[in-house]
């Protein structure tokens, strides 16, 4: 039950920062009336700001606990876009966004952390514990976007950053409620880098490559459908929402039925899961019409119901199992890889999308989709022999 704190706070908090994520391409130019140059380079800092970000958060929440990170994350969010709200000018809002995605790893990191550690270690608790996890980020996702466009067109972005300071202060006594023991080895062990590892270095090239091919629904999926299908924008969105809506609605009972499956059948149902996610991108390609993106849609949102919790769930074991004293950092390794992952991701698509033309773009995008699924034979082989 008390990973439904967690889950309460993931609502609130991603209900109102999706909003501020949604528009804020939009904000750089419009608000800030940013060059083209400096959005690049406010983009660019997104490598360096994750990597420093999640390395501090894995040390924070071996320090001090994971509790007492996640309140810091929230009270340090909430005060910087308060100040967002005030502060205008171009370089201004570089520099509370900037400092907004840095704090947001700190709270990926440990909350992801204090969600294992409010469950057993055992395979089937930790799947609904982190399907909840992951339900409450896609129902704040759901929410989220509809608030930050409301407020957008009506009052202005600068009402949005006043949304998201709210929802992460609101959200801090709620976070006071969690009774997570502290590992005091920690504090005698303390480190500031991790030596992962060949288990944790696994995860990792899985959580990379899982947020790579997943991100394209973003950035690859609307560019693609946009260009060369010529699917109106208005209509792109519904459909961006639609995997929202079906990951809320499906996570948690799909958490449970997983949970009460054996190990056996589990590779199985993690395999055909995979399956999905990777192959979905060719239902775009061939079908190339409206029918293609809503068999899209529906596969990877499937996909992503059935693989987020079981991936997260053996981050955690894995964490907990080789590197005990450091917890927090080989969580905080994990999630800095599935950042990487998500924010190479674009980066790599919109250089496919300048050299060659869309079509064998996706069809790149496609073949990237098979390498994920043979690399996900790792979370399969760890199921199998039971390494976690």
């Amino acid at each position: 039950m008390k990973d439904k704190i967690i889950f309460s706070i993931n609502i609130i908090r991603f209900s109102s920062l999706t909003a501020i994520w949604t528009y804020t391409g939009i904000a750089l130019y419009d608000f800030y009336h940013l060059s083209t140059l400096l959005v690049i380079i406010f983009y660019s800092l997104g490598y360096p700001i994750l990597v420093i970000s999640y390395i501090l958060a894995g040390h924070l929440t071996d320090s001090i606990g994971s509790r007492n990170t996640i309140i810091i994350s929230l009270f340090s969010t909430s005060t910087v876009l308060f100040l967002g709200f005030f502060l205008t000018s171009g370089i201004e809002g570089i520099i509370i966004l900037s400092i907004q995605a840095f704090l947001n790893s700190l709270y990926v990191t440990s909350s992801s952390t204090a969600t294992g550690a409010l469950s057993s270690r055992s395979v089937k608790d930790l799947l609904l514990s982190f399907s909840r996890f992951r339900a409450g980020i896609n129902l704040g996702w759901v929410i989220g976007p509809i608030l930050g466009g409301l407020l957008y067109y009506y009052v202005g972005w600068e009402y949005i950053l006043l949304l998201g300071s709210l929802g992460n202060l609101i959200s801090i006594p709620i976070a006071y409620k969690l009774n997570i023991k502290r590992n005091t080895n920690n504090s005698l062990h303390r480190k500031y880098f991790i030596k992962p590892s060949k288990y944790l270095m696994e995860i990792i090239i899985v959580q990379f490559i899982f947020a790579f091919v997943g991100s394209q629904v973003l950035f690859g999926f609307t560019v693609y459908s946009t260009n060369i299908l010529k699917i109106s924008s208005l209509l792109i969105g519904y459909f961006i929402s639609l995997n929202s809506v079906i990951t809320a609605l499906f996570q948690e009972p799909i958490g449970r039925y997983m949970a009460k499956l054996n190990l056996s059948h589990l590779k199985y149902l993690y395999m055909l899961g995979s399956f999905a996610f990777s192959m979905s991108y060719l239902s775009i390609f061939y079908p190339g019409n409206i029918v293609g993106l809503t068999i899209f849609i529906i596969f990877i949102s499937l996909g992503e119901i059935i693989l987020n919790p079981i991936i997260l769930s053996v981050s955690y074991i894995i964490s907990f199992k080789y590197h005990s004293k450091e917890i927090g950092m080989a969580m905080g390794s994990t999630r800095m890889a599935e950042g990487l992952g998500r924010a190479f991701s674009t980066s790599f698509t919109a250089y496919l999308f300048f050299i060659h033309d869309y079509e064998i773009s996706f069809t790149l995008l496609s073949l990237v989709g098979v390498i994920g699924l043979i690399i996900n034979r790792v979370i399969y082989n760890s199921l199998k022999n039971e390494v976690i």
